[in-house]
């Protein structure tokens, strides 16, 4: 049994993604299904990204620490999959 609000989040969470899995195999042929590792990351990521740099006011360096990444690391997925939109350049801001 889950003991903190975190944990029991977690279930929740995972327990979605598992059956968000499974329907989506359950309905696609098995000859179908290539490269499932890279769809999910592709479908998952963009929504992580967007809501941790929002959650942290759209600092990257906390954003980073929260995802457990270098800051380069989640500034380079920023860029893939927002562009600009988050990641401005120096010059842009001065």
């Amino acid at each position: 049994m889950p003991e903190s609000i975190v944990e029991i989040k977690q279930v929740g969470l995972t327990a979605t993604i598992d059956t968000l899995i499974r329907d989506y195999l359950g309905s696609m042929s098995k000859d179908k299904i290539t490269n499932l590792y890279d769809m999910v990351l592709e479908q998952i990521e963009p929504s992580l990204f967007r809501a941790v740099i929002e959650h942290c006011r759209y600092n990257q360096s906390k954003a980073a620490a929260m995802l457990g990444l270098s800051r380069g690391t989640c500034r380079t997925k920023l860029i893939k999959y927002f562009g600009d939109r988050y990641c401005g350049s120096r010059e842009e801001a001065a």
